[in-house]
Parts: C-alpha cells; structure tokens; sequence
C-alpha cells in the first residue's frame, strides 16, 4: 500500500538526524512497549497452552501430595501483676509485658514440655513421627540423593547413611521431639492475652490429640511449678520466721533491760518523771493564775479604799453572808425609824435607839469588811508562796528530766528496732498462713478456652492456593518462554520490519484470500479470486502495488518487473501471476513470463497443460513469440510458459537473446512480470535483475527469516539489481490486528471500502 521512497536507502544507512544514540533510545522504547505487547499478543495461544499444562500437572502435583490436618488450641493467659513479698508471687502471678508472653510460648515450644507429651502418648512408636519405623517410600528412587546414598555405600559400606548423618547420635526420642516440634506452631493472637497452638499431622484425630495434649501438658507443667514454688515459699518463710522470731526477742529484751537500768519506767505511756512534770506544769499554771487574780482583788480593795470609796463593791464583800445579813437588819431598822419619825420627833427615846442600833450595824459592816480585806491579803501571800514553791520543785524535775531524755533517747531507738523487728516477723507470719492455706488451691494462670477437633477438611495442601500460586507460576513461565520464542523468531511481520530489516520500502501488503468456492465448487485461488472479487482488499492491493511501481519513476515507468523471493514456497509465483492478471484486467497489455527454468510452476498456476514449447525452445530455436504465448483463459493476459528445463539455467537466462526478448516483449507490452526463482537456492534470479527495469522483492508474512530475506537483498544488490521494494505476501490481516501489527490494522479499520 506504500509507495516506494528511492531516499530510504540513504536515510537508513546514513542514519536519523538525532544520531545513532536517539535511534538506539527510539529502538529500546519500541521493543519494551510496542515489541513485547505484540509478541505476546501474537503467541498467546502457547502461553495459554503452556499455562494450562503447567497447572495440569501443579494440580496433579498437588493431588499426590500426602494430606496434612491441623488440630488448633486456644489457650487464654491471665494477667496478674508479680510481687516481691506478697501472695501473688507465690501464686505465679505474671506481668503484662510482651516478653513475659513471649516467653510463655518459649515454654510452650521447649523440648522438656514436648517430651511428657512424647512419653504420654508413646509418640516414639508412632511410623509418622519416628522416620526409623517408616516404611520406604516407592518415589524414592526419583530422589537423587537416593542414588547418591547409594553409590557412597557401595563405595564405603562402612560409613553411615546419608539420612542417618544428620541424627546419627540423637536418640529416637529426641528425634521424636524434634519431629513434633517441626509440625508445630505457637503464635500469639495480636496483642492480645491468646496463644495459637497448633499441630499437623496426616491424622485429623491424631493431629487434634497432640496439640490437647501439649496444652494439657503446659498447664499442668505450669500447676506443678506452682506447687514448687509454693513448697519453697514456705520452706523459705518458715526458716525466716524463725529468725525474725529470734530478732524480737532479743529487741524487746533490750528494750525492758534499759527501761528497767535507767528507771524509765512508764505509766499510760509515760515516764514517772513526764508524768510528774506534766502535773508540776499544770499546778504551777493553776497558782500563778490564782496568785493573779487574789493579787488583782487586793489592788483593787486598796484603789477604793484609799479613794474613799464603798468598800462593799467589791467581790468578796458582796458575796459575804454576814454582811448580807447585817445590811438586812439596816434595811429593817430603816424602816422602823421612818414610821417611828413619822409618829415622834428626832429626838425621841426609840428613835435614839434605833439610830444606835444603825450606827453599831455600821460599826459591824466596817469590821467585817476590814476583815474581808485582810483576808484577800493573806490569799496574796500564800499564792505567792505556793507559786514559789511549784517554781522550786519544777526546777528539781527538770533536771532530772535532762538526764531521763538522753536515755530515752536510746529507748526510743530500741522501741524502734523492736516495733520494725516486730512488723516484719507479724507480715512474714501473715503470708506464711496464706501460703499455707492455699498450698492445697493452686489453679494455674492459664485456661484452655478452645480445644483442639478433629477437622474433616485438610490444612496442606491448600489445593485453591498451590493451584492459584503455581497457575500465576505458569502464566509467568508461559511468558517467558514466549518471549524467548518471540526473541528468537526473526520472521518478517509488518512493513516497519521490512524497512528496518532490509532497508527497502514496503510496497504493499497482500491479505490472504478467504477461502471461497468458485462455480466448479472449488475454492479459488487467488488469481481467480481477483477477477470474482474485483472491489475486495486483495485486489486493490495489487492495484496499490501497480501504482506504487508507476511512481517509483514517474518519467519513465518501468515494464519489466521480476518477482523473486529469498526461498522457495514464500508467494512469488502466486503474487505475480495475480499482479499480471489484475493489470491485463484493468486494459493493459501484459505478458507473464515463467523464468523459473528448475521448477516451472506458472502453467499450473493457471491450470494450464505442460506446453510443447516455450521459454527455453523461443531462446534456442529463435522461434516467434506468438508460436509460445498462451492465452489466460479468464483474462487477456499472455503467458510464456517453459516446457522443458536447460542445464544451465543462469547462462540461458542471461544470454543476450533473453536480453533481445525482454526488449521486444517491452516494445510490444505494456507490462513484462518474470516470475523467477528463489534468490538463495540458485542464481537465476540475480542474473535476471540486470536485465529488468525493477525487482519486486516477495516476503512471505510471519515465515521469511530476517536473516535469508537480508542475504537474498544483498545478493540482489551485489549484482546492481534495481529494488523496487517488499512486498508482503500471504498476510493474515485478523492475526496481523491481533498481534498489534499496523497493516492488519488498516484492513480491519478500512474493511467497509472493501467487498470480500
């Protein structure tokens, strides 16, 4: 469909204007988007074989493998805080910490715990755990290592074998335990208090049985390290009791001694000497207020007495009966003398005698007050002397104190020693009576809260994931495997590879034929198909091809055009005789010459008898054209056929009469298509191209080796051949679309143009 461009050549071999490392960049962006798409776009029919058969036999695989059941517990870890000295300590409390757990799953996993396990289930006479009770395995001998246990025997039958190497000083038990612990798995639950314990084994029950066990065994282990630790708990506080006992004996001994030495003896807590400070202050407190107070009465009798006032305001003399009574009997002879002044004059006889009586009542008042008074006197002095005395035996004490405080002082102290000697010993005999009451209440710090079924489905192999794994596997190697073949394949598949291989324009490409019956209920050949199908996209392409060749010389056209190919069996024969019999349909004169001398093919193209004489004879016997002309039955094309072979085709086809007839046959026609022999089996076709106007290079599409397709145009080129450019035969166009290719493209995209 393209035409040829003459500056190809140059601008391939001279190389892009961005250099050779922009075309090296262009090259390697094209392979690794548009290259391998297409490759594995056109091999995807192998990589879907490759991964169908590759996950057959993974499926198979997986279906002889020996089924493995899991057997999962569950075990719940309590968190309790440990102590020192207290009651949780003894009861195996354990922390929150992440190692604390973890380290409960190193006990889980230790070898000491998984051989009760062993012992209690007799697990050393079970075949699948003990290697050395299995029975041989029939695949062995597809094992290398099989044969090579053997052959080192047979070299040195004294030495161990192989198998036994790496076991061959453990004991059975322990390689049991080590069995056990390979199919085994402890894994903490998230960040939670939950241990995952699981088992495999080829026996669902036997797999749920081990693990129960291996839980069981924990918590027991776990119980009889209670007990333990309970045992030494009390083992320990009872021999420290005994010497905390010893300690508050000796304390409280010291403590009577020194009190007893020193006359400290106590009362409510105190010292004699305390007590009798204590109430020496208190007395002392008492008298000096009361010598206060008689002291404030006395000055204040005085202060009214030397005032001249009454006397009798004050306290004492108001709060004394006997004056009360004397101021009673005023009071009456009062009122006595106010009735008797109201009857008789002042100076009568009863009323002298009242006013005597009044003036001796005075006279009694003013002693009892002066009395009064020296009485407060007398409360001065003896308040004073009571102060002094307290003052004088406060002292004494005092200094007796001074000398009892620097003894208690060490009393104190050994108080001290002997209470703290005495909380210890009462805290240590508290705990030993717990610990002894719950020596027989031990319960362990763990719970079994989900055990371990027997499962009626297998955990390994997961058939859905190794089948899903090895599919992926498959469809990975599958590629690879076509990109390698892709990698390697170096057949012609679109006209950029012509241009880039061969470095020669791409005429056109020419679509396969679809396979439809003519009206002798044959399928037609392409040849004929062009003429029942003038409007389809075969026959337009070699009207393309026509019109590419005119203008590859628009001055002078070329006549005479030979079709060759670099091997035979590539469409050089098919592709010329359907491009001469299109060009003598749309009114040209056109001649078709057979110049395949060894194997002669155009007569049975176009279903032709052998004929008596043809190119050759015309050669030889200088006969005339028409006598070896033979006319196309469904076209006006001419043919010359070859009737019989020559012994040295390249010397015929080269002579100088072949030189005269392909000049007449050009003054005569309109159009001169040779149809020649392979390039690379023999000559003939090089000898040929010397003598043409243009050579029609014919790839056959997805079967032509780049590297024949570019000796046989190196050939062509040797010998000065005049290329008019590739075409591309035999094209699948739905393939070529498929693949990612742009021609197929085209057709698909330009189909509605065409009548197929």
């Amino acid at each position: 469909m393209n035409a040829p461009v003459k500056g190809a050549s140059a601008r391939s071999a001279g190389g892009s204007p961005d250099g050779p490392s922009g075309a090296l960049d262009d090259g390697i962006l094209s392979l690794d988007i548009s290259g391998v798409v297409r490759g594995l776009r056109k091999r995807l029919g192998m990589i879907a074989g490759i991964t169908v058969v590759l996950t057959a036999l993974v499926a198979l695989a997986v279906s002889q493998m020996t089924p493995l059941y899991t057997g999962e517990t569950v075990i719940l870890l309590s968190n309790q805080q440990m102590q020192v000295v207290d009651i949780e300590s003894v009861m195996s409390g354990r922390t929150s910490e992440a190692a604390a757990i973890d380290s409960e799953v190193q006990v889980l996993q230790s070898r000491n715990l998984i051989r009760r396990v062993v012992e209690d289930l007799n697990l050393v006479e079970d075949p699948e755990l003990n290697w050395r009770l299995a029975e041989p395995s029939p695949w062995r001998w597809a094992n290398p290592g099989y044969w090579m246990r053997l052959a080192m025997r047979a070299i040195s039958p004294s030495a161990p074998e192989a198998e036994d190497a790496p076991e061959a000083e453990e004991r059975p038990e322990e390689a049991v335990i080590s069995a056990v612990l390979s199919r085994m798995t402890v894994l903490r639950r998230g960040a939670t208090y939950v241990i995952e314990l699981t088992f495999e084994s080829e026996s669902p029950e036997k797999a749920a049985r081990i693990a129960n066990a291996i839980a069981d065994a924990y918590v027991v282990d776990q119980l009889e390290a209670k007990f333990d630790a309970t045992k030494q708990a009390n083992e320990w506080l009872s021999r420290r009791l005994d010497d905390l006992r010893v300690q508050v004996s000796e304390a409280e001994r010291a403590v009577e001694i020194y009190r007893t030495q020193h006359g400290l003896e106590q009362a409510s807590g105190l010292t004699v000497g305390e007590q009798q400070l204590s109430e020496l202050n208190a007395q002392l407190i008492l008298a000096r207020a009361a010598l206060v107070e008689a002291r404030a009465k006395y000055s204040r009798a005085r202060q009214i007495r030397s005032q001249g006032g009454s006397i009798e305001s004050v306290a004492d003399v108001l709060q004394s009966t006997t004056i009360s009574g004397l101021r009673q009997k005023q009071a009456e002879l009062a009122r006595e003398k106010a009735n008797l002044s109201a009857k008789y004059g002042p100076r009568h006889p009863a009323i002298i005698n009242i006013e005597a009586q009044q003036a001796d009542i005075g006279s009694q008042i003013g002693a009892e007050v002066g009395r009064i008074i020296e009485s407060i006197a007398n409360n001065v002095s003896v308040a004073e002397t009571r102060v002094t005395a307290l003052e004088e035996s406060l002292r004494q004490i005092k200094g007796d104190a001074g000398t009892d405080n620097q003894a208690l002082i060490q009393l104190r102290e050994l108080e001290r020693e002997a209470a703290s000697s005495r909380t210890v010993y009462e805290a240590f005999l508290n705990r030993f009576k717990e610990t002894s009451e719950q020596q027989g209440l031990q319960t362990p710090d763990t719970r079994i809260i989900s055990a371990a079924i027997a499962s009626s489905r297998p955990s390994y192999p997961n058939t859905k994931r190794f089948v899903g794994i090895g599919f992926v596997l498959a469809l990975f190697i599958a590629i690879g495997i076509a990109l390698l073949v892709e990698h390697f394949d170096n057949a012609i598949q679109s006209g950029s590879d012509i241009e880039q291989a061969l470095d020669l324009p791409h005429l056109v490409s020419l679509p396969v034929v679809p396979s439809e019956k003519g009206a002798d209920g044959k399928i037609m050949p392409p040849h004929d198909y062009l003429l029942a199908k003038p409007l389809s996209a075969f026959s337009e392409s070699l009207r393309s091809l026509r019109s590419a060749l005119q203008l590859s010389n628009v001055d002078n056209p070329p006549k005479l055009i030979l079709f060759t190919s670099a091997l035979p069996s590539e469409g050089k024969t098919t592709t010329s005789a359907s491009f001469a019999r299109a060009a003598a349909a749309s009114g040209l004169k056109v001649v078709l010459i057979d110049c395949d001398l060894r194997h002669p093919s155009v007569h049975r193209t176009f279903g032709l008898a052998r004929p008596q004489e043809g190119l050759v004879e015309l050669l030889a016997e200088r006969l005339e054209v028409s006598a070896v002309v033979v006319k196309d039955p469904k076209s006006d094309l001419d043919i010359i056929p070859i009737a019989a072979g020559t012994a040295n085709p390249p010397d015929v086809l080269g002579s100088s009469q072949m030189k005269l007839l392909l000049q007449r046959l050009a003054d005569s026609y309109d159009l001169v298509v040779l149809d020649s022999a392979p390039i690379l089996p023999v000559s003939d076709s090089r000898v040929l191209s010397r003598l043409v106007d243009e050579t029609v290079f014919v790839v056959r599409w997805a079967t032509t080796p780049r590297d024949a397709a570019q000796t046989a145009v190196k050939e062509l080129r040797r010998y000065e051949a005049n290329i008019a450019g590739v075409v591309l035969a035999i094209v699948d166009t739905a393939k070529q679309a498929r693949y990612g290719y742009g021609d197929g493209g085209y057709y698909g995209r330009y189909s509605k143009y065409y009548v197929n």
